[in-house]
């Protein structure tokens, strides 16, 4: 928050152009000269502003994340006394003031709300930050000046103001010169005592129970004495100002069990004076200065206990509720409550009245039979039968009193006989079409906050209802009692039928969350099993198999067939789930998997390569055994302890798998054999095991031999004098190598190659596949050499049969030349 100079020119800075009298449309801020520009929040016809949550983001910049972090002060006080001009000169804002030179008349209108860039302070910026870590988020109001000309007699607008700036400040600056001071309307004292009694009646509960988040709840009254001559000592003006308010509250007319509660628990009182702004101005602005440090020191006027401890985006709701229950407040209003005067008439002019009344009620609601809203159907209902007693009344209540009393019944039976047909019709749809939406919207809760919401839901229902069917009860004379109660069997038969779909979908979720994470869990034992591999998995299922916390409303007798159902269901998806990933194929693939592992790679993940069956056959029943350990551990659900895994409820019985599965019984007997062979621990049969065991020999003993066949291969090795031999014989080329430097550079570099394959182990390796990729070459190359050979002899052969061909051809010519000599 931005520091304030006591300077005449910082504080007389021009403001932008505003009009307080102005409707709901908020005036941009006026950057350069750091002056924040208001909005009105009720305008003079008492009307709330929709666009203050919208203002609010706006000045705020981000209203999701400023919380608590606000406060919310407001000015009370006469007419042109300088009330916008001490809130413009304090918080920078731009609120309309009164044009001295002109003619003395209202300025604001309503009640205005600005946010303050800065407060006006006495220190320097890095200190106000200090003080202040609020930032910015303050926000003012200024509230219609009161004792104006202009409203004159009427102090409605006035008390309503007062009120609601009571009700939703922090802070109630009520500013008044010093010469008012002693006095009872110039202080606004009259006003004010009319504003505490209302704010009793209506907030006063809320001090009783201790319990309330709002007990501790106060407002402070900021007495700022405007004009002080320094004459009087302010602590003086402090004790008449506050002996006259507390005066003032013993004097209220209290509620009978508030009558015990004192101004201080609602209120504190604190006072500052301000010197004159036209013949003291440098005193009028240090007084402001002095005042905004007070605001910036954290706890000193802006403390906890005044804040409301909603966030800023709620107080707007707060305040549009507050200002509508203030606007529609009885004991404020002072409404003349209408009396009804029933009037009777006599058996002589009945029927015309009933006549008429069938006339206009057939034009009334047959017409359009269906009414949206009940609220003007009820209107129609009760405006028309008040004109047709009132009818009645002209004529009737002349005659005897005894009579006219007795034929008015006679008449309300006959009018009441039409409006309860109507009653029962509207009645009905209404109650279908809201027991519909009610389905609607409780299906579509889809669990989150069943109960809570159910109940909201449920309760919102139950409003429409009675709030509706009371409007066209014609004022309690139609009974409503048994459409309601009828209703509210619907209603709770529907919220019955679906906690039950809301139960089961919870116990269906959980069971998904129970079969993937135990489908997950079996999977990664599945990798390395050990002796607590079971324990791992078991201990998983029950930390699955707890059904997740549920509150439906639902009956005890329906959650525990919940649980039951549930419990079942998870251990017969826990067994499935182990027949599914240990059935006979998938152990036999974990079985080659791990034999692979040990047989085909070292300790440190390389390949093998054996160049002798002594190491092979060693390396093999290693590899063979390791893999068949691990038949025992998945064969059969064991734990560490050697206590099976076994199930709380038989799953295999089928009375209960009927029950909780819907399984059918199509074969008795099959189904008895299949039980008696069944074991949950037992994931797979002696015979399966059997079965598994002997794919897997074949398997491994068909890599065995493959691996045996290629030792017997390259078996075959170069004896080691020979190479005593070569450098004996070979002595002059080696000498040669090492006097060429190209040679010996070769040599070099494929001595280090052989030297680096030998320090990784990888000269075997090396040579090995030198060795099969010659051979693959002398292969290849044999290949070759027959795919020519034979190209070579068909070609000879096509050739010789060519010959053939041709010498017989030639035979034949000659043949033929010798018959034609002939």
């Amino acid at each position: 928050m931005s520091t304030d100079h006591t300077t005449e020119d910082t504080l007389e800075a021009p403001l932008s152009q505003t009009s307080s009298s102005s409707s709901f449309v908020p005036i941009s801020p006026n950057l350069s000269s750091g002056i924040q520009d208001a909005i009105q929040i009720v305008d003079e016809h008492k009307q709330f502003n929709p666009s203050i949550l919208n203002y609010v983001n706006a000045t705020t910049g981000n209203i999701s994340g400023s919380g608590n972090n606000y406060h919310i002060i407001s000015v009370f006080g006469s007419q042109s006394t300088g009330k916008s001009t001490l809130l413009n000169r304090l918080f920078h804002t731009n609120f309309d003031v009164m044009d001295e030179t002109q003619r003395r008349q209202q300025t604001t209108k309503g009640i205005w709300m600005a946010h303050s860039p800065r407060v006006t302070t006495t220190h320097d910026q890095q200190q106000q930050q200090q003080h202040h870590p609020l930032g910015s988020n303050i926000y003012v109001m200024d509230v219609e000046g009161t004792d104006g000309r202009e409203h004159g007699e009427d102090k409605d607008f006035e008390r309503k103001a007062a009120l609601f700036a009571i009700a939703t400040s922090e802070i109630l600056i009520i500013n008044i010169w010093e010469t008012q001071v002693g006095l009872y309307q110039g202080a606004n004292l009259g006003l004010l005592k009319t504003v505490f009694e209302v704010n009793l009646s209506l907030f006063g509960k809320s001090k009783l129970d201790k319990n309330q988040n709002n007990y501790n709840h106060r407002i402070l009254l900021l007495i700022v004495i405007r004009d002080y001559a320094g004459m009087t000592p302010v602590e003086n003006l402090a004790e008449t100002v506050t002996d006259d308010l507390n005066k003032m509250w013993n004097e209220l007319a209290k509620p009978h069990d508030l009558t015990e509660l004192k101004f201080s628990d609602f209120f504190d009182i604190d006072f500052h004076t301000l010197n004159h702004k036209i013949f003291q101005p440098q005193e009028f602005s240090q007084g402001i200065a002095k005042l905004g440090d007070r605001l910036v020191v954290k706890d000193e006027l802006f403390k906890p206990e005044y804040h409301h401890n909603i966030p800023i985006d709620g107080w707007t709701m707060y305040a549009e509720n507050c200002w509508e229950r203030i606007e529609n407040n009885k004991d404020l209003d002072l409404p003349m409550e209408q009396i009804l005067v029933a009037k009777f008439r006599c058996t002589e002019i009945i029927k015309e009245v009933v006549d008429e009344f069938k006339g206009k009620f057939d034009e009334i609601f047959k017409a359009d039979s269906s009414f949206s809203d009940f609220k003007e159907l009820g209107n129609l209902m009760n405006d028309l039968h008040e004109d047709t007693t009132e009818n009645f009344d002209q004529s009737a209540s002349r005659y005897n009193k005894s009579v006219y009393e007795e034929k008015k019944l006679e008449l309300n039976e006959k009018l009441f006989g039409q409006y309860k047909q109507l009653f029962e019709k509207q009645s009905q749809r209404l109650i279908n079409d809201t027991l519909a939406k009610f389905k609607v919207d409780l299906v579509g809760l889809k669990g989150k906050d069943f109960k809570s919401k159910s109940q909201e839901l449920s309760k919102q229902a139950r409003e429409l209802i009675s709030t509706s069917l009371e409007s066209i009860s014609l004022k309690g004379e139609i009974p409503i009692e048994d459409s309601i109660s009828s209703f509210d069997l619907d209603i709770d038969n529907t919220i019955s039928k679906q906690q039950v779909v809301e139960l089961n979908s919870i116990v269906n979720k959980t069971l998904k969350k129970l079969t993937t994470g135990i489908s997950k869990a079996v999977q990664q034992e599945l990798v390395n099993p050990d002796e607590e591999t079971w324990d791992r998995v078991f201990e998983k299922f029950k930390q699955l198999s707890t059904l997740s916390e549920y509150d439906l409303g639902t009956t005890s007798e329906q959650n525990k067939t919940a649980e039951e159902t549930f419990e079942f269901k998870s251990w017969t998806q826990f067994h499935q789930i182990l027949c599914k990933l240990i059935s006979k194929e998938k152990l036999l693939i974990i079985l080659q998997d791990r034999f692979d592992d040990k047989f085909r790679y070292d300790e440190n993940g390389i390949p093998k390569l054996y160049f002798n069956e002594h190491d092979l056959e060693e390396s093999f029943q290693i590899s063979k055994r390791h893999a068949v350990s691990i038949m025992p551990i998945l064969s059969l659900a064991k734990l560490s302890n050697d206590t099976e895994i076994l199930p709380d409820v038989d799953i295999f019985d089928q009375e209960l798998r009927r029950k909780y599965l819907g399984v059918e019984d199509h074969d008795d007997e099959e189904e008895e054999l299949e039980e008696e062979q069944k074991c949950f621990a037992g994931v797979l049969s002696e015979v399966e095991k059997a079965e598994v065991l002997s794919k897997f020999k074949k398997e491994i003993d068909a890599k065995f031999m493959e691996n045996k066949r290629a030792i017997v291969q390259h078996v075959t090795q170069i004896p080691y004098y020979i190479y005593l031999i070569i450098l004996v014989l070979g002595w002059n080329e080696f000498m040669a190598v090492l006097r060429n430097p190209m040679f010996f550079a070769l040599c070099l570099v494929f001595g280090s190659a052989l030297y680096i394959m030998y320090t990784m182990n990888l000269l075997k390796p090396a040579m090995i596949v030198s060795q099969r990729m010659f051979d693959e070459a002398i292969l290849i190359a044999k290949e070759k050499l027959k795919q020519v050979l034979i190209d070579d002899h068909e070609v000879n052969a096509r050739r010789g049969i060519r010959n053939d061909q041709i010498k017989e051809e030639q035979g034949e010519e000659i043949e033929l030349a010798d018959l034609s000599k002939d």
